[in-house]
């Protein structure tokens, strides 16, 4: 159900809650981002102790990245449809602004990890993307138990 401008939403209709297929969308893209990325954090690993490439790992990083501009539509989608409505009802405010924050980093940190200039930064946004990365489920699986309750306290239905 879609909110119509200028009414008051119903939090016991759920309006921010995702439909299906985008919600089929946000598990699978952020899935794949950090399974590619546990296995490229892996596969730098057993590089730098080899000092010998993986064959896979250059394709690998390439997916991961290549993965980036769909999370940053997913991320405008969400921004304008279910964070706005989450903020207007006051709806898990602290686990959605955490689920932003490291997605927001997560997007940010690979695009500096690409663009950086010098070594140390490279390592500053490395470090930050890694740590966000498994932060990534953590928000997420803490986001959805919010957002649960939050349905369950105002939803008759949920409450049986």
């Amino acid at each position: 159900m879609t909110p119509v401008m200028g009414q008051p939403l119903d939090p016991a209709t759920r309006p921010s809650r995702l439909r299906p297929l985008t919600h089929i969308a946000v598990v699978t893209l952020l899935s794949l981002s950090f399974l590619s990325g546990v296995v490229v954090w892996a596969g730098q690993s057993a590089q730098a102790r080899t000092m010998e490439t993986p064959a896979w790992l250059p394709g690998l990083l390439a997916f991961h990245g290549w993965l980036n501009p769909f999370q940053c539509a997913l991320l405008g989608y969400l921004c304008c449809q279910h964070i706005r409505i989450g903020w207007q009802l006051k709806a898990n405010l602290l686990s959605g602004f955490s689920m932003e924050f490291v997605f927001a980093g997560l997007i940010l940190s690979g695009t500096g990890l690409y663009y950086a200039g010098s070594a140390d930064w490279r390592n500053t946004f490395l470090w930050a993307h890694r740590v966000l990365g498994l932060l990534l489920p953590l928000s997420l699986g803490a986001h959805w138990i919010a957002g649960w309750r939050w349905a369950v306290s105002r939803s008759p239905k949920l409450k049986d």
